[in-house]
C-alpha cells in the first residue's frame, strides 16, 4: 500500500479530484497559472480522464470578462491512483457532485493528514460536516480539517473530453471551514491560489449562501411547458422572470430567517451575495431578472430540456432539503420551501426526501441549536 511521507507534501502542487466540468476548469486554469496540477479521478470513471491523459492536458477556452488567460495546459499529472494523487499535494480541492462526497471521503481516508487541505467546492449545506464523519467512519485522521467554498468557482462547460470552457469566473466567493476555530489558517492557503476568496464565519454561512438552490428550481418547475416540448429557450435571459423571481424573494426571505439567531450566522441577500460574485462581469442592477437576466456571461446558457438535471437531482436534496431540516431545529418556518420541494416531486415523481442530506444523516439531530453552533466551531 502506498505511503504518504508528510515531509514530500509540496506547496506549490495541487491535487484536483473529480473530472467533470469544474474539475476540468479548475485543473486547467490553476495550471496556466503556473501551479503544479494533479488531475485524480476514481477508478470507476478512468474514462473521464483518458483523453487528457492521452494529450497530456486540457484545452481552457475563456469568456473575456473572466479575466483568465485561456490556452492548452499542461498538467503535472493525470491518474486514477487517489493516494498518490494526495501524496504529493499539500491543497486538495474535492470538485464533484454532492453525492459523492461520502464515496470520495472514504476512498481518501487512509491518506488524508492534518497537514493537507482539504477544500469541497462546493461543499453545499452540511458538505464538509458529511465529508468528515464518512472519513472517521472509514478509519481516517480525526484531527483533519474540512473546509468548503459556498458555490464552485467557475460557471463552465465541457465542449469535448479535453476542452472546458470557462464564461463565469466568481470573485468574493464565500469560504469556511469545519471545525471554524481553523478557518483563518486554511484561508491562508487557500487564498494563494483563489485571492478573491472571503471568509465566512462557519459552514452554515457557506451552506446557506450557495443561492443555486433558491434560483434553480424554481426556474425549472416554472417552465414545465418548455421543458416538455423541448424548447430552446435561455434559462436567465428568457425563462428567468418577473413573476418566478417573487418566488426566489419568498425562498430567501427564509432562508433569510436564520439571521435571528443572532451574530453566530449572518446571512446576506441572495441578490447581494450574486452581485458580489459577478459584478466585474457585468452584474448590475437590484432584481435578479436585472442581475442574472441581462448579465452577458449567460448569453448562450439554455435551460435543461429534461427534469432529470442536477438543477433538481442535485441541489433539492443537498441544497433546499438540508436548509428544511436546518430551518426545522431552528424554529424557523419554511413552508415555502417546502412548497417548491413538494412540487418538483409531484412534477418528476422522484422522493427527494429519500435519500437527502439532514441533520440526522449528518448526525446533527440529537443536538440543541446552540450545540450545533458550538459543534461546528470546535468539533466537541
Amino acid at each position: 500500500m502506498f505511503k504518504i511521507n508528510i515531509t514530500n507534501l509540496n506547496d506549490s502542487k495541487v491535487c484536483i479530484i473529480g473530472a467533470g466540468n469544474g474539475g476540468l476548469a479548475a485543473a486547467a486554469d490553476l495550471t496556466l497559472r503556473r501551479h503544479e496540477v494533479i488531475l485524480a479521478e476514481l477508478p470507476e470513471f478512468e474514462e473521464n480522464i483518458s483523453e487528457i491523459k492521452e494529450r497530456g492536458g486540457i484545452h481552457l477556452e475563456t469568456l473575456e470578462r473572466t479575466g483568465l488567460k485561456g490556452g492548452f495546459a499542461k498538467l503535472y499529472k493525470v491518474t486514477t491512483n487517489i493516494s498518490e494523487a494526495i501524496s504529493e499535494a499539500k491543497i486538495v480541492l474535492i470538485i464533484t457532485p454532492s453525492f459523492a462526497h461520502k464515496k470520495i471521503a472514504e476512498e481518501c481516508a487512509e491518506f488524508l493528514k492534518e497537514e493537507h487541505t482539504i477544500v469541497l467546492a462546493p461543499g453545499n449545506l452540511g458538505g464538509s460536516i458529511e465529508f468528515y464523519n464518512s472519513l472517521i467512519d472509514n478509519g481516517g485522521n480525526m484531527n483533519v480539517n474540512i473546509s468548503e467554498m459556498e458555490c464552485m468557482m467557475f460557471a463552465c462547460r465541457k465542449k469535448d473530453n479535453s476542452t472546458i470552457y470557462i464564461r463565469g469566473y466568481k470573485h468574493n466567493l464565500g469560504f469556511s471551514t469545519f471545525p471554524s476555530i481553523s478557518t483563518d489558517r486554511e484561508f491562508e492557503r487557500v487564498k494563494e491560489i483563489y485571492p478573491n476568496i472571503v471568509k465566512r464565519q462557519n459552514v452554515i454561512e457557506t451552506g446557506f449562501s450557495n443561492i443555486n438552490p433558491i434560483l434553480h428550481v424554481p426556474i425549472l418547475i416554472s417552465n414545465l411547458s418548455i421543458i416538455d416540448n423541448k424548447k430552446n429557450v435561455l434559462m436567465y435571459h428568457e425563462a428567468l422572470t418577473k413573476s418566478i423571481e417573487k418566488i426566489t424573494e419568498h425562498l430567501d426571505k427564509e432562508r433569510m430567517s436564520l439571521n435571528n439567531f443572532g451574530e453566530d450566522i449572518q446571512l446576506k441577500p441572495m441578490s447581494d451575495i450574486y452581485k458580489s460574485w459577478y459584478y466585474h462581469q457585468g452584474a448590475r442592477g437590484s432584481s435578479f431578472v436585472e442581475l442574472a437576466g441581462e448579465n452577458p456571461i449567460y448569453y448562450e446558457s439554455e435551460l435543461p430540456n429534461t427534469l432529470n438535471h442536477r438543477y433538481l437531482l442535485e441541489d433539492i436534496p443537498y441544497g433546499l432539503i438540508p436548509m428544511i431540516s436546518m430551518l426545522d431545529k431552528f424554529e424557523i418556518q419554511s413552508k415555502n420551501i417546502r412548497s417548491i420541494v413538494n412540487t418538483a416531486s409531484l412534477i418528476s415523481e422522484i422522493d427527494f426526501y429519500k435519500k437527502a442530506r439532514t441533520l440526522k444523516t449528518l448526525k446533527l439531530h440529537k443536538k440543541s441549536k446552540e450545540q450545533i453552533i458550538n459543534y461546528i466551531k470546535y468539533r466537541n
